[in-house]
């Protein structure tokens, strides 16, 4: 006897999946938008300026700290700015001596207390590489500001510190090929920082000097008169046309 034929009967979670695929064209359309949301979303993440950390922190031992260091710079005889929210915020700075070290050994322990409070706060860690500098502990103040950028956040203060800082060891090394690495490095800490941040100045006189340190004029010179179109009466304006052959 002979079976009749039995029609084809499609397997049924196929055919679930091929009616449940059968998508309206309004819940298409709302798909693509929200995925075209979140790729601009990604887009905005990666590409957008990252937000500047400046500053202290709204501490009590980081205020008194910044009171006790007041008007001191780190950088005393030295041809580089140095500007930061808790030391040497002008040109009326005076270098740090002796006499001092009692001042950036306090500011240090409320620095350090504060940190015992706000262990994640990149400010803290920025401040304490700067009395480093101050105290001319090169390798500490470096791994100090490196430890600040380490995880990818924008802090103008760490970049124009570690430019100072590696400047400042390429004076003493005895390396040539060293020194010049030194060098160059600190020229790209002082480009990392945007004419939107506070020390842009700062860090932009530093790098115009440096380049003329390097022997590489023609540079000097281009960010040199950027630098004075910006602060052509300001008290360092003088001090780089003198230095760089710009005086009329």
């Amino acid at each position: 006897m002979t079976r009749p034929a039995l029609s084809p009967v499609p397997d049924r979670p196929v055919a679930d999946i091929e009616r449940r695929i059968k998508w309206p064209l309004v819940a298409i359309g709302a798909f693509l938008a929200v995925l075209a949301g979140l790729l601009v979303m990604a887009a905005v993440t990666l590409f957008a300026p990252a937000p500047a950390i400046v500053g202290l922190p709204d501490d009590p031992d980081a205020h008194a700290a910044r009171e006790l260091v007041r008007g001191l710079t780190p950088v005393g005889g030295s041809t580089l700015r140095f500007q930061s929210a808790l030391i040497a915020v002008d040109s009326a700075a005076r270098p740090i001596t002796a006499a001092d070290a009692w001042r950036i050994e306090r500011a240090r322990l409320l620095l350090e207390r504060a940190s015992a409070r706000l262990p994640n706060d990149p400010r803290l860690a920025i401040g304490l590489a700067h009395l480093d500098l101050a105290r001319r502990l090169y390798a500490r103040a470096e791994a100090g500001y490196r430890g600040a950028l380490y995880f990818g956040d924008h802090c103008p203060d760490a970049h124009l510190g570690l430019g100072v800082t590696l400047a400042l060891e390429a004076q003493i090394e005895s390396d040539m090929v060293h020194a010049r690495a030194l060098e160059l490095e600190a020229i790209g800490q002082f480009a990392a920082v945007r004419p939107r941040d506070e020390p842009w100045l700062a860090a932009l006189y530093d790098r115009a000097a440096l380049l003329a340190q390097t022997g590489r004029a023609a540079e000097a010179r281009r960010w040199a008169r950027l630098y004075l179109e910006h602060d052509p009466a300001g008290p360092w304006a003088r001090t780089l046309e003198r230095e760089l052959g710009l005086e009329p």
